[in-house]
C-alpha cells in the first residue's frame, strides 16, 4: 500500500522541463536586476519545493554542507562590515544563488541527461542569438547599437563584456559536440554556430574569456573520447584554418585591430588591478574573519576582479577554503560521471566538466561569485550519470531514475 502511494504521488508530479527550457532561453536578458531569469529562477525554486519535485542523493550531502559553512562564514564576516546594508544585500544574492544551485543539482537528479540536454538547447539558442545582435551591433547594422557595446566591445543583453564572452563558453562546446557527432546538415549546422559563437568570444575582447574558451577546449579535445579522434583532430585543423586568416582579416578593420592591440598588451588598468589584488589578500589574512560580503568595493578603490580574493578578503579564511572545496569537488563529481556515464551520454559531462575547468581558470581574473552561469554549471555538475549495466544473456542497460 505505501509503496502504491508512493509510486502515485510520483507520477502525478508534473514535469518541470518547459519551465527549465523558458528559464534558459530568458538567461542571456541581465541588464536589469532581478533579471527575468532570476524571477523564473524563484518561481522554480518555489515550484518545485511545493510540488515535491526535487530528489536528493546521499552525494549532495557534503557540497550543501559546505555551502551551509560558507554561509554562516558570510554572516559571522558581516559582522565586520563598514556598510552593513550593502553586506545583507550582497549575501542574499548569493544566497539566492546558492538555492539555485541546489534547485538545478535536485533536479539533474531527477531528470539525470534530459535536463542538461534541455538547458543545453536553450542555452545555446540564446547565446546564439544574443552573438548575431551583438556582431550586427558591433558593426552598426542595427538601430541603438550602443545599447550591445561597451568601451566599444559586444556585451548583448548583460552588463559587462567580460560576464558576455565566457557565457558564450558553455554554447560553443555544446555546438562542437553536436557538430563532432553529427552528420550532414546538422555537423555543418552545428559548426557554423561554433564559429559564430567564438566570433562573440572574440568580440567580448575579454582576456579571461579567451583563456577560458581555449583551456575549455583543450579539456574538451582531451576528454571526448566518444569522438574518434580522426574527428576531434579534423575538427582542429578545420578551425585552424578558418580562424587564422578571419583573424588575419579581422585585424585589418582599424576599430579591431586598435582594441586587440590595446587587449594583448599590459595597461595602467592592469597594475591597478593587480595593486588591490595583492592589498585584498594581505587584508584577508589580517582578517581572518572577514570584512563582510560585498565591502571589497567601500573598502578599496577598485574591485578585486579575482573571485579567489574576494572570497578570503570578505569571507575569511573558512569561507575562502569552503568555497573552493566545493567548487573542486563539482568537478571531481563531474569527472567520476564521466567514468561511469554510458557511451550516447558521456559527451554531455564532459560539457559541464570542461566548462567548469574553464571557470575556474576565469576566476583568477574576475571575480564570478554572482554570475548566474557558474552555479548553473555547478548544479548540471552534481547529475548522476546513466551507467550501463551488462546483464548475462541481455544488451547492455542503462540504470537511471524514470520520471517527468
Amino acid at each position: 500500500m505505501i509503496n502504491l502511494t508512493h509510486s502515485l504521488n510520483h507520477s502525478i508530479r508534473p514535469s518541470l522541463l518547459p519551465f527549465v527550457y523558458v528559464c534558459m532561453a530568458l538567461s542571456f536578458v541581465v541588464f536589469i536586476e532581478p533579471s527575468p531569469y532570476d524571477v523564473l529562477m524563484c518561481l522554480l525554486i518555489l515550484f518545485g519545493w511545493i510540488t515535491s519535485s526535487f530528489v536528493y542523493t546521499k552525494a549532495l550531502g557534503v557540497p550543501i554542507v559546505l555551502m551551509f559553512i560558507f554561509s554562516l562564514s558570510n554572516i559571522v564576516s558581516a559582522y565586520y562590515s563598514t556598510d552593513y546594508n550593502g553586506a545583507i544585500f550582497y549575501f542574499l544574492i548569493t544566497l539566492y544563488l546558492i538555492f539555485s544551485w541546489l534547485c538545478i543539482a535536485s533536479l539533474a537528479t531527477r531528470y539525470r541527461i534530459k535536463l542538461i540536454q534541455t538547458i543545453g538547447e536553450a542555452y545555446t539558442l540564446v547565446a546564439c542569438l544574443s552573438v548575431v545582435v551583438g556582431t550586427l551591433a558591433y558593426f552598426h547594422f542595427i538601430p541603438s547599437h550602443e545599447w550591445f557595446l561597451q568601451y566599444g566591445r559586444v556585451k548583448g543583453l548583460f552588463k559587462d563584456p567580460n560576464v558576455f564572452g565566457p557565457y558564450l563558453v558553455p554554447a560553443a562546446l555544446y555546438c562542437l559536440y553536436k557538430a563532432d557527432r553529427g552528420e550532414g546538415r546538422v555537423k555543418w549546422g552545428a559548426y557554423t554556430l561554433f564559429l559564430c559563437l567564438a566570433l562573440g568570444i572574440l568580440l567580448s575582447f575579454s582576456r579571461a574569456a579567451w583563456g577560458n574558451f581555449a583551456l575549455s577546449g583543450v579539456v574538451y579535445f582531451l576528454f571526448t573520447s566518444t569522438v574518434p579522434m580522426k574527428n576531434r583532430i579534423g575538427t582542429v585543423v578545420m578551425s585552424t584554418c578558418i580562424a587564422v586568416p578571419s583573424l588575419y582579416l579581422l585585424s585589418r578593420t582599424p576599430a579591431i585591430a586598435t582594441l586587440l592591440q590595446q587587449r594583448m598588451s599590459i595597461q595602467r588598468y592592469d597594475e591597478d588591478r593587480f595593486a588591490t589584488q595583492q592589498v585584498a589578500l594581505s587584508s584577508g589574512l589580517q582578517n581572518p574573519l572577514g570584512m563582510g560580503p560585498g565591502q571589497s568595493e567601500v573598502n578599496f578603490d577598485l574591485s578585486t576582479h579575482s573571485l579567489y580574493a574576494r572570497l578570503i578578503t570578505e569571507n575569511g579564511v573558512i569561507g575562502f577554503i569552503s568555497f573552493l572545496v566545493f567548487f573542486l569537488l563539482s568537478i571531481g563529481y563531474c569527472y567520476v560521471q564521466i567514468q561511469k556515464a554510458s557511451s550516447p551520454h558521456r559527451g554531455w559531462y564532459v560539457i559541464v566538466f570542461a566548462s567548469l575547468v574553464g571557470l575556474l581558470f576565469n576566476s583568477f581574473f574576475v571575480d564570478t561569485l554572482h554570475w548566474r552561469h557558474l552555479w548553473l554549471m555547478l548544479g548540471l555538475a552534481w547529475c548522476p550519470a546513466l551507467v550501463e549495466r551488462k546483464e548475462e544473456g541481455h544488451e547492455n542497460r542503462s540504470i537511471y531514475h524514470k520520471d517527468g
